[in-house]
């Protein structure tokens, strides 16, 4: 698992979806539920640039913004100490790595798994669905006495499911939940919901994208409410809210397809039927043009901010592989050190190991040699260049209660 770019992703999601959500009611309020919507297209654009620099390093992707590059970090000598009596093991890292690769799949298996027979479960109803009408846009619109709310559902095949007495609502009503129904539809919005719930799928563990998935699915309800009520008549939209109210379940919020009534914010759709704002496409379209260039600056300042941390910390071992002490050295009490000179992989794997300096000469040199080519590190953007090490071979631990001094 490619650990550094999730957790990249994870920084630069957080960075857009908090401010998102603790200001989406000034949002709301300035723009409109039309772009405040269009605005979580940020969150798939964020995440494609990011995938587009990982697959595609060379290109005009990973063209660094003068402003924000950073100097290559100084070479940092890391020390590991080499004990006569240790013995070859893996390091604890590698085995608490591989967990939380396993309960990655798990979960995010899981929930795929939740999400398709969520959907699977409809494939009945809409078989045995009786046929009241169809929109104009080709959308069949069935009745079924287990629907409770009108929804869209459908991702090859869409229909609109309404409940058995749908009919006996009054036309006006009938006509603006179609139209709301219907506007789901041309616009897209179960592929949209395709696509939120891969991110969530794939950020499970930040709590965070939960929250801000759901009040995504929120904004795509309130701005098809803005697009049917916004040529209404007073007494129309008191209609429409009279449906709203009428097919208020509070129901789980499905993993794809709509729905028309949500209790939970029943009392915010009414409020925002009063703000009418316009929508503009050349604006849209902007917006999304604004938001394609602010992800890449973004993606740049962290790529940016994990080089400054790489200074300081760089890659680290998963696992380790202890050299062997010497038998002789061993025997005849010797103490020593190796420092080395390798490369690291994008993948982590060490090659071009190379002793720069040894004390004693040529007494641990090959032990150390051949333990460090068998080290694995986490996995980075663009790898490690001259990465430098010192493996210590001491006879003895020495004792807890003595003072000790590092002195370069």
């Amino acid at each position: 698992m490619m650990l550094n770019w999730f957790m990249e992703q994870t920084v630069i999601l957080t960075l857009f979806c908090l401010p998102m959500m603790v200001s989406h009611r000034i949002i709301l309020a300035k723009i409109g539920a039309h772009y405040t919507y269009v605005l979580w297209s940020a969150v798939p654009i964020l995440l494609l640039i990011s995938v587009c620099q990982l697959w595609f390093p060379e290109g005009f992707m990973s063209l660094k913004l003068s402003w924000l590059s950073l100097p290559e970090p100084a070479a940092v000598m890391q020390h590991y100490q080499v004990l006569a009596t240790d013995t070859i093991k893996l390091s604890s890292m590698l085995i608490s790595s591989l967990y939380l690769d396993y309960l990655y799949i798990a979960v995010m298996s899981f929930l795929f798994v939740s999400m398709v027979y969520q959907q699977t479960q409809f494939n009945p109803i809409v078989a045995s669905a009786v046929k009241v009408a169809e929109t104009n846009k080709g959308v069949d619109i069935l009745a079924h006495a287990s629907v409770q709310s009108p929804m869209l559902v459908g991702l090859l095949s869409p229909c609109i499911l309404v409940p058995l007495n749908f009919k006996s609502l009054d036309i006006n009503q009938q006509q603006a939940i179609i139209a709301h129904e219907a506007f789901h539809h041309e616009r897209k919005d179960l592929w949209c919901n395709v696509i939120g719930c891969s991110v969530l799928l794939m950020f499970w563990f930040n709590p965070l994208m939960w929250f801000a998935y759901r009040r995504f699915r929120h904004d795509q309800e309130l701005s098809c409410d803005a697009q049917v009520t916004s040529e209404m008549e007073k007494d129309n939209k008191i209609a429409y809210s009279h449906a709203l109210l009428a097919y208020s379940q509070h129901v789980p919020l499905s993993m794809l397809h709509t729905h028309y009534g949500d209790k939970t914010i029943l009392k915010e759709r009414i409020i925002q039927m009063k703000k009418q704002h316009g929508k503009n496409t050349l604006v849209i379209m902007g917006i999304t043009l604004a938001l394609g260039v602010s992800g890449l600056m973004l993606n740049q300042q962290v790529h940016a901010g994990s080089q400054a941390k790489q200074a300081e910390t760089h890659v680290v071992p998963t696992m380790r592989i202890d050299p062997i002490y010497p038998a002789k050295a061993a025997t005849a009490g010797l103490n020593g050190y190796v420092q080395l000179e390798f490369d690291i992989s994008q993948s982590g794997k060490v090659s071009n190991v190379a002793v720069i300096k040894s004390s004693p000469t040529g007494v641990f040199d090959q032990s150390a040699t051949d333990a460090l080519s068998q080290w694995v590190y986490t996995e980075s953007a663009s790898g490690v260049k001259k990465a430098q090490v010192q493996l210590d071979f001491v006879i003895h631990e020495p004792a807890a209660d003595v003072e000790r001094i590092k002195v370069n």
